[in-house]
């Protein structure tokens, strides 16, 4: 029965993540919905988050803290009833894996202690600011692999679709289908994200619930927390025999196959295989905290020291590399409404939500080149897309308030950067060819005309506005010039808070009324345009009625 219950649970709780992730974290609907509710159950984002952060962080904390007391209460049941990444392993390890597995390959059980040293290393990196993300929440992991990765391919898999079911919709009248148009987005890092979950799965080669064995750090706190749970697996009145039988399908190892078969409830994930057993002599049930069927979590001193030493030396890495002393090129650019960089990186646990909802794909995760303890975080990356003026989803999706939550009327004054203009690439400045495609592109307003001497007379060429231009994007994408634009964003400048606004009433005052004259001056130079282009017309036909060549007049 027991079984039955936990196969429907996670039915239902993948079914709501994964209906959650196509259909709540897109525009405009995670406005109104909690996208990212899924992310915020583990206690171990909060814990962490709140560590580095030297602060409560409440969008994660009470959510954390209700699962860590049902886990008291439980076991965990987290990994056995509403992990996604869980429920996809037990699939693997059920359909794929099966066949190939073999009992004389098992990894040595010892090796379980392996999580809970990774979990105490990762408690010193998160006391000196920093976390490392990469494989720290279950759910943040299979939340960028469906961001980089399925959600790709599905929508590319629609894309062919459409291809080539289009002769068939034609003989159906369906033409009207033709119009419909999927943005496939693309992502740096797919390939290791891939190689990851790959890895992830292909554990089930040496052993069931392999990742949720041997490696997960979730899995290790879930197991801390429910040492003696009130809800377990108890022999019944009439004894063990010692058979071994539970045992053997247990995919957690955590019963004894020795002697009486106690339960070590830090492994056992709640999966009831072993009440399916013909003539089960045990089952799960609410007992007293104290029992004899109880084995403790096999965590010796050593572990813990190694697990502590371990993270010490991985602080330098995160946090004393020359590559995190500053922004060389100027061109980490983070969402509207990310915090500071310290604070951004002690809360951030690169789970891609907000790459995924980002509808114009300018959000791409971090390579390594941008820092270890930045690896896939989000940031901007103008020439694949620009950041929509009209958009501040990204701070709706985050789970854990490292991107904040802005009014689209304060956008404007949450600066991300500064468009900066090379002369010596540029069309207008170096070939003196009319090309404004930027100042055409700009939603704020920020580039301008301006008349400049050439050694062939007055030439108009673009000019960037600093005081106008919040760094969204726009011209470096609309940018006709190969490979690296002619006008590209750079970091200076950007306006990032904890909490609170973003630009004083007066200072808010001061860039509408700069607008407002930025507005003025484009309409005066359009029709400046108009008229120049009005007196050129008539010019040509005065010539063609002349006879005389164009340019000329009589």
């Amino acid at each position: 029965m027991l079984r039955r219950i936990r196969i429907i649970s996670q039915a239902v709780f993948f079914a709501l993540f994964t209906f959650g992730f196509f259909f709540i974290a897109v525009f405009p609907i995670a406005y109104t919905l909690p996208a990212d509710l899924f992310l915020r159950l583990n206690p171990l984002v909060a814990l962490m988050t709140s560590v580095a952060g030297r602060t409560v962080v409440t969008a994660v904390f009470w959510t954390g803290l209700v699962m860590a007391l049902l886990t008291i209460v439980f076991g965990r049941f987290f990994c056995g009833f509403v992990c996604p990444l869980g429920s996809t392993i037990d699939f693997s390890d059920r359909f794929l894996l099966n066949k190939v597995r073999s009992s004389g390959r098992s990894i040595w059980r010892y090796l379980q202690r392996l999580k809970y040293m990774l979990l105490f290393g990762l408690f010193i990196l998160a006391l000196y600011g920093a976390i490392a993300p990469l494989f720290m929440d279950p759910i943040s992991l299979f939340t960028r692999i469906f961001a980089i990765v399925i959600n790709p391919l599905v929508k590319l898999t629609g894309l062919e679709l459409l291809t080539v079911t289009a002769p068939a919709r034609g003989l159906a009248g369906l033409d009207i289908l033709n119009f419909l148009s999927i943005k496939t987005p693309v992502f740096y890092g797919t390939f290791f994200v891939t190689l990851l979950f790959l890895a992830v799965l292909a554990g089930g080669f040496w052993d069931k619930r392999f990742w949720c064995q041997y490696v997960c750090p979730s899995g290790a706190l879930f197991g801390l927390l429910s040492r003696m749970p009130l809800f377990r697996r108890t022999p019944f009145a009439s004894g063990c025999s010692s058979c071994g039988a539970c045992s053997r399908v247990c995919p957690t190892r955590a019963i004894d196959a020795t002697g009486v078969a106690r339960t070590n409830t830090a492994e056992c994930v709640v999966c009831g295989l072993c009440t399916r057993i013909k003539d089960a002599c045990s089952g799960f049930r609410f007992v007293a905290p104290m029992a004899a069927s109880i084995k403790p979590p096999d965590l010796k001193r050593r572990h813990v020291i190694v697990g502590i030493a371990g993270g010490a030396l991985m602080v330098p890495v995160f946090k004393a590399t020359a590559i995190n002393t500053a922004d060389g090129t100027g061109r980490l650019i983070r969402p509207p409404g990310a915090a500071p960089e310290p604070e951004f990186l002690s809360k951030c646990i690169a789970c891609g939500n907000c790459m995924k909802a980002c509808p114009t794909n300018t959000l791409q995760p971090c390579t390594i080149k941008d820092g270890l303890n930045r690896l896939y975080t989000p940031k901007i990356v103008p020439r694949i897309g620009a950041c929509d003026s009209k958009c501040h989803l990204c701070g709706y999706v985050c789970p854990t308030g490292a991107i904040n939550r802005i009014a689209i009327e304060e956008k404007p004054y949450a600066r991300v950067g500064t468009a900066v203009v090379d002369r010596h690439r540029c069309l207008a400045w170096v070939q003196k060819k009319e090309c404004l495609v930027c100042d055409e592109s700009c939603p704020y307003n920020a580039i301008e005309p301006r008349l400049v001497e050439t050694t062939r007379g007055p030439f108009k060429v673009p000019v960037v506005r600093e005081d106008l231009c919040v760094g969204c994007g726009m011209c470096e994408l609309k940018c006709p010039i190969y490979d690296r634009g002619a006008i590209e964003v750079f970091r200076f400048g950007e306006n990032r808070r904890s909490h609170g606004p973003y630009a004083s009433l007066s200072q808010k005052k001061k860039l509408e009324r700069l607008r407002k004259e930025s507005d003025k001056d484009l309409i005066i130079g359009n029709q400046g345009e108009n008229t120049a282009a009005q007196d050129s017309a008539a010019d040509h036909n005065k010539s063609a009625k002349s006879g005389l060549p164009p340019g000329f007049v009589e």
